[in-house]
């Protein structure tokens, strides 16, 4: 009997079963009928939800331990690194490139990057090409996703990583045993992520396709990039973004070209954690975020305008090598290739970058640092330019005192003391540098004793900021004076600085020669009062020799600190015409300073 009716034309060739991999299906299957529909019921979404969920928390916590693990086990050789192998920008790259490449974490390598630059171990050129360097380097995660997430079986794989790493982790006798144990046991955890992600993305690319929900065009492959942009932003981890893209692709939910977009997104989202790391920091750490900043949206854009093309030519260089252009590679190729061509474009851009980065993200210490009074045009009038300097000077008379004020405090307050010093030092060589083309000038005898005796202020009250500095750092080790009739003639001391501070400001209206020499005087009284009571306090065997050795020390550097600031005002009422430069002298001879 005839087993149904017989159907006329030529019977259509039944395409075999469909594989995974979408690069191996068969094209000729029926379009409208390839796909099941959706089941959107709860018991059907819930796998794949919770394999979604599951794979990607597995990623990220295997990424935290593999990452932390591996920066303990390196311990201070990824510093080392950093700081011998920045001297040029091409080991700068290659430094960015390795310590990325072993920490599997860019930001880590940034933030360290940033502390270099503000201790200046690293100076702002060279961390700009460790962090292109991080950039590049990051892209190994998604080799290794590509790589080792697709072609082995990956439970096989990763689990005796994390058998072997466990057992070191409670086994290591050693803080760096340990650490390479928690390394270890992370690589095989992240593995264990990709491999649920693999298995929730083939059997959702099984029912749906979210290319056809994506809008055509450069729209649509801008709409990919924020997406991108948000899933990095909100989950701070690019690595375990790239590996959900990557394994979607591989699943068949999405194109080659919107898996791509997406990743450029990866790359943006990065700066979220460079921008946060820099809010309330200080300028140079501001720079250094700007610099990933930059770099990750000139080369995203880059990378979305030439996107056709780039994909063409990794197309065309997987036919050349006559290997399959499976997505994971395909997308791990695109990563590292615009990439590396951001490096490329920061060649020639890198000089003008860096000068724009200097002139911006400057802080409030850096705007004041600059000279308010010292220009090129004043420099045309000498008589103006001695009267510009004046100014400038007076403005860094009032640094120094504001310092030796700080240091009166109980305990001093040291981060204030160094601002000001810090300020003064910037100012310094600007000073310096206009005193010269000053001096270039043909000038009459007066203005050229002017000028000398604008130098010796400079000088002066450079000396007294060092001078303030290493009291500020013994008075930090030695706490309050010991025994209870030290602190009042100790507090004597400290408030006749604090009144010859105030006295020595050449800003002030009232500011006078002889009103600072009485200062100096009282200062002088209290100075050599303190010292007996010290002497006598260690004649009594009430304090020991080193103790009594460390507050005279720190009593000498106080005086030194008040007889500099003291001799500058002296050379600024000098410039004002107030003192004769011989009354100076003589001044400084009565009190005995040389």
């Amino acid at each position: 009997m005839p087993s149904g009716p017989k159907r006329d034309g030529p019977r259509r060739e039944q395409c075999p079963p469909r594989p995974r991999d979408p690069a191996l299906r068969c094209r000729d299957a029926p379009f409208p009928h390839e796909r099941p529909a959706l089941d959107t019921s709860p018991l059907a979404i819930y796998p794949i939800v919770a394999g979604l969920l599951g794979g990607i928390g597995l990623f990220l916590l295997g990424m935290h331990m593999l990452t932390e693990g591996l920066k303990l086990a390196a311990g201070r050789a990824l510093e080392g690194l950093l700081e011998r192998g920045t001297a040029t920008p091409v080991r700068g790259l290659g430094a960015g490139m390795t310590m990325t490449a072993l920490v599997q974490s860019s930001t880590a390598v940034t933030v360290a990057s940033i502390g270099f630059v503000n201790t200046g171990l690293l100076s702002l050129q060279n961390a700009m090409w460790v962090i292109f360097g991080s950039n590049v380097g990051t892209t190994l995660n998604a080799w290794l996703v590509a790589a080792l997430g697709f072609s082995f079986r990956i439970d096989a794989f990763a689990l005796p990583f994390v058998g072997i790493g466990a057992t070191l982790m409670l086994a290591g006798r050693t803080v760096r045993q340990r650490a390479l144990g928690q390394a270890l046991a992370g690589f095989g955890v992240l593995f264990l992520g990709i491999d649920a992600l693999k298995d929730t993305f083939s059997g959702f690319g099984a029912t749906m396709n979210l290319q056809d929900h994506i809008a055509p065009g450069f729209t649509g492959w801008l709409i990919l990039v924020g997406i991108g942009t948000v899933l990095t932003v909100l989950m701070q981890a690019s690595g375990a973004v790239i590996a959900i893209i990557i394994t979607a692709a591989q699943g068949g939910l999405m194109s080659i070209e919107a898996a791509c977009a997406m990743v450029i997104g990866t790359n943006i989202g990065t700066t979220s954690t460079a921008i946060l790391s820099a809010l309330g920091a200080t300028s140079n750490a501001r720079r250094v975020a700007a610099t990933h900043v930059i770099f990750n949206l000139v080369t995203g854009a880059v990378a979305i305008a030439l996107l056709p093309l780039l994909i063409g030519l990794l197309g065309a260089l997987r036919n050349w090598f006559e290997q399959p252009a499976t997505p994971a590679v395909m997308l791990a190729m695109f990563h590292t290739a615009f990439n590396v061509l951001g490096v490329l474009l920061m060649v020639p851009l890198a000089r003008p970058l860096r000068r724009f980065l200097a002139s911006h993200f400057r802080s409030r210490e850096e705007e004041i640092a600059r000279p308010r009074y010292l220009d090129a045009p004043s420099l045309a009038v000498p008589d103006l330019a001695l009267r510009a300097l004046r100014l400038e000077l007076g403005r860094t008379q009032s640094f120094a005192l504001t310092a030796l004020t700080a240091a009166t405090r109980v305990p001093p307050d040291e981060p204030w003391i160094e601002r000001q010093a810090s300020t003064l030092d910037a100012l310094a060589p600007a000073i310096g540098d206009y005193v010269r083309k000053l001096n270039a000038m043909r000038l009459p005898p007066a203005l050229v004793e002017a000028v000398a005796h604008s130098l010796r202020a400079l000088q002066y009250q450079e000396s007294a900021v060092t001078a303030v500095r290493q009291a500020c750092a013994l008075a930090t080790t030695l706490g309050a004076p010991p025994g209870s009739e030290l602190e009042p003639i100790a507090a004597a001391f400290r408030q006749a600085t604090g009144a010859l501070a105030a006295s020595a400001d050449a800003a002030r209206e009232d500011f006078s020669a002889p009103a600072v020499e009485v200062r100096l005087e009282e200062a002088e009284l209290r100075y050599q009062a303190f010292k007996e009571a010290l002497l006598l306090e260690g004649a009594h065997a009430r304090i020991d020799i080193r103790t009594l050795q460390d507050w005279l020390r720190l009593a000498s550097l106080e005086r030194r600190a008040i007889e500099q600031v003291a001799k500058a005002a002296r050379m600024l009422a000098v410039l004002d015409g107030d003192l004769t430069p011989q009354q100076a002298e003589e001044k400084a001879g009565e009190n005995g300073v040389e």
